[in-house]
């Protein structure tokens, strides 16, 4: 019998769209999916609940925005799968926690899970056994992974599990592994052989995330170390990486890099120097590999405890034409150094986003950020984050033209002082030259100033004025000549975080609700240092 579907007429696709044209423009709005989804993002899980209560469209628009985190810390979390109104299918994320053995319920509750999407795993002293049985469970829409442990259980166990477990491996996108140290070194480390085996088992993976791993280099002569810099690119998905406090060489690092050549975020939180080469090859020959590594890179973060100051890595992260966003803590980093790199950006039409610079030493003067600053890779910032304090924005206020030098005055949206000085410390007229660059700030909403104030006059006369109350709803004017002004409560920040002194916090406290509430009407979050 022949089923092929005939063509619609044209009779009856003029039929079809004159029913569609009969819809009250209500209904053809209300028909777009794409409208309802842009809308529920918005909305928090309880509202979501209820809205989708509300009629059977609703409740088909707001079903794929609800997703219950279910944890399971003891049997009784787990006999929650015999509630009859238990929603299953909307279990995304599973947690489990302090349990290590398959049960009758905890089956049945797998089974009728079947949309978990992550799945974080935090059992102190983890069965491999019982690891392997979870993961080659029937996970057909697993994509993000979490796996944690207090180290009585080996790294290397952990990871070949995951390895066997083929089907699982293949599906995801994000892994984390945060294995404690058993004390037994053996045990602890992985060797580079199985970590490239996780890698290859992984086809999927575009986020890995690890944490005080230790993995060994491969066992080659000082002669075949050369080659290593021109490792082929292997995992081209992976496109971002985290490690902390890992025990990797120098030259393992750079061989990681080279097989991942379309890493977009590099996270690493080290001990030592990033880049240690300790066969006796010079900075300057690996500054000239690095040229080419990382090419996609757009967010780099580094934390590091090193004293010296890390040539290699600065040479790479100079030479990383796609740069947006770059973290550097603890650093050790001289004023010349960062002049360098920042003329280098520019050369290169670098147009940074993010900075954040809180050295190890905390003596990269003023006048030296200040010319770093206003390099053109600057002049788009959007978030600056800096151990500097408001003598530092006094450098950039112009008396004669009551102005703010400062090249990204349009763009910034993040603004965090971190330096902890005191009001009788800081130069004249430092305070009131942040306040005034303060209100040339259209665009903020993250504020933290880690001065300690003695009292609210860095926030006179930004946002709304607390003596005056807000126009009457039912009567205000929002267009034509006599509409409400709204751009003069800017900036509208959203977050706040300030310093307070002893003066202030015996005497300021209770006019917080007045000067800091009412002023910021959009406030979220309001912290101190």
């Amino acid at each position: 019998m022949n089923t092929t579907t005939q063509p619609e007429t044209p009779q009856e696709k003029k039929q079809e769209q004159q029913g569609q044209d009969q819809e009250p423009p209500i209904e053809r709005v209300l028909n777009i999916a794409e409208l309802w989804s842009n809308i529920l993002i918005y909305l928090n899980p309880k509202q979501l609940r209820r809205l989708r209560l509300v009629s059977s469209r609703l409740y088909q628009a707001c079903t794929p925005h609800i997703q219950v985190d279910l944890t399971l810390k003891s049997q009784k979390n787990i006999d929650v799968i015999y509630d009859p109104y238990f929603q299953s299918k909307l279990t995304t994320s599973l947690r489990i926690v302090s349990i290590d053995q398959f049960t009758p319920a905890l089956t049945l509750l797998l089974d009728e899970c079947t949309n978990i999407t992550s799945l974080f795993i935090n059992v102190a002293e983890l069965d491999v056994d019982f690891l392997q049985e979870l993961l080659e469970y029937r996970h057909s829409h697993l994509k993000n992974l979490v796996i944690q442990s207090e180290g009585f259980v080996s790294l290397e166990s952990i990871v070949e599990t995951l390895v066997h477990s083929t089907a699982t491996a293949r599906q995801i996108q994000s892994l984390t592994l945060d294995i404690g140290s058993t004390g037994l070194v053996e045990s602890d480390a992985l060797s580079w052989t199985l970590f490239r085996s996780l890698l290859d088992t992984c086809v999927s993976l575009t986020t890995l995330v690890l944490s005080s791993v230790k993995v060994m280099d491969i066992p080659e002569t000082l002669e075949e170390i050369n080659p290593l810099h021109s490792t082929k690119a292997m995992f081209p998905n992976l496109v971002s990486l985290t490690m902390t406090l890992c025990d990797i060489s120098g030259i393992g690092r750079i061989r990681l890099l080279k097989m991942c050549p379309n890493l977009r975020t590099l996270d690493l939180t080290c001990r030592n120097d990033i880049f240690l080469i300790e066969c006796g090859e010079s900075c300057t020959a690996l500054g000239n590999i690095d040229q080419d590594m990382c090419s996609q890179l757009t967010t780099v973060r580094v934390h590091s405890r090193s004293n010296t100051e890390q040539e290699a890595l600065l040479r790479l992260i100079g030479h990383l034409p796609c740069l947006e966003k770059l973290e550097l803590w603890g650093l050790t980093i001289q004023e010349a150094r960062l002049m360098d790199l920042a003329e280098a950006w520019s050369r290169n039409k670098v147009s940074l986003k993010h900075l954040t610079l809180t050295p190890k030493n905390r003596k990269l003067a003023k006048e030296g950020l200040e010319r770093v600053l206003l390099k053109t890779c600057f002049s788009k910032l959007e978030v600056l984050d800096a151990y500097c304090g408001p003598d530092f924005i006094l450098r950039f206020w112009n008396k004669e033209t009551q102005r703010s030098q400062l090249p990204f005055l349009d763009t910034l949206r993040a603004l965090h002082i971190r330096k902890e000085d005191a009001v009788a410390d800081l130069e004249e007229g430092a305070l009131e030259a942040l306040n005034m660059t303060l209100k040339q700030l259209p665009r903020l909403v993250d504020l933290t100033v880690a001065t300690k104030l003695e009292d609210f006059g860095i926030f006179q006369g930004m946002g709304r004025d607390p003596e005056v109350p807000l126009p009457d709803p039912r009567t205000v004017v929002y267009t034509g000549p006599g509409a409400v002004d709204w751009s003069g409560e800017r900036p509208f920040l959203q977050t706040l975080v300030i310093g307070c002194s002893t003066e202030f916090f015996t005497h300021r406290m209770s006019d917080i609700p007045r000067q800091v509430v009412k002023r910021f009407r959009f406030l979220e979050d309001f912290q101190f240092t």
